[in-house]
């Protein structure tokens, strides 16, 4: 891998978790967008072949505008039965980088792409120093005999939903780290006026009271962003109904405080977690 290509890339997660949640109006989202959620090739010569769909990952101020290649770092889709599936083909550019998935079970698909960081700041001495990297690196790269040292470690993840012929539960594996969606209903090939029932989950565990912000794309044709904010309920359920026609993404953070050792636990760093995810939402 090009040396320079993936600290570019790595600026963009960078840039976007730092901006992720700031003011709308100068916010980068971080985004994966399917050519389209639902098909249904019932019906025509083309149902007895397998469907590729194209899922175009970016980050951008405008939302759905192609302005800067979202890296792509751990990215994991699964089939409607489970299993993990290899993209059919990956491709870079500058504005965007693209994953093809080749559709050949009915039902639901989910799309994920995730990406973890670190962040050192400790004292050698008298002088500050700084350090970011990947968390496996942090150990080997902070000197012996650091002062005051505090980590934060980060996580991004980004998903989107597909489906062929049904709209079935999109697969749900749990990684068990940061943050995740489960849906609890179908998400896909969906309409205005639907709903959708969600849960949040972090690190594993449903989050009470996680905060969400829903916003439709074509923000730059309008005067105003339209975002919507949602609470999730003790379960860390929430229901989102679809007023109108349009793409939208949902995204939300988390931020936990670092731990200080106690007894026999290490201490714990500082942990700042992000999500998006997108969906389509057609007329009736």
């Amino acid at each position: 891998m090009n040396p320079k290509k993936e600290l570019r890339g790595l600026s963009v997660w960078v840039m976007a978790l730092g901006l992720a949640m700031v003011a709308p109006a100068q916010a980068h989202r971080t985004w994966l967008l399917p050519q389209t959620a639902h098909i249904n090739s019932a019906g025509n010569a083309a149902a007895s072949r397998p469907a590729v769909v194209t899922v175009d990952a970016v980050a951008s101020e405008e939302l759905f505008e192609f302005e800067h290649a979202q890296q792509l770092g751990s990215v994991l889709i699964w089939a409607p039965d489970g299993k993990a599936l290899t993209p059919e083909a990956i491709n870079t550019a500058r504005h965007r980088n693209s994953i093809d998935i080749k559709l050949e079970q009915s039902g639901s698909y989910r799309i994920s792409n995730s990406a973890e960081g670190a962040f050192a700041s400790y004292k050698v001495g008298a002088e500050t120093k700084r350090w970011r990297g990947k968390p496996s690196e942090l150990a080997a790269q902070i000197p012996a005999g650091a002062q005051d040292l505090q980590v934060t470690q980060t996580l991004m993840r980004s998903e989107t939903f597909v489906s062929k012929e049904r709209a079935t539960l999109p697969p749900f594996v749990p990684q068990g780290q940061g943050l995740e969606l489960q849906a609890l209903s179908p998400v896909t090939d969906l309409s205005d006026g639907d709903s959708v029932h969600l849960r949040v989950l972090c690190d594993g565990k449903p989050l009470p009271g996680a905060e969400l912000t829903l916003l439709r794309g074509g923000s730059r044709y309008r005067y105003k962003l339209g975002e919507v904010n949602l609470k999730a309920d003790a379960k860390g359920e929430v229901r989102i109904s679809w007023a109108e026609a349009g793409r939208y993404w949902l995204g939300l953070g988390h931020d936990v405080a670092a731990a200080p050792a106690e007894g026999t636990q290490a201490a714990q760093p500082a942990k700042r977690y992000r999500y998006s995810a997108t969906f389509e939402v057609l007329p009736k």
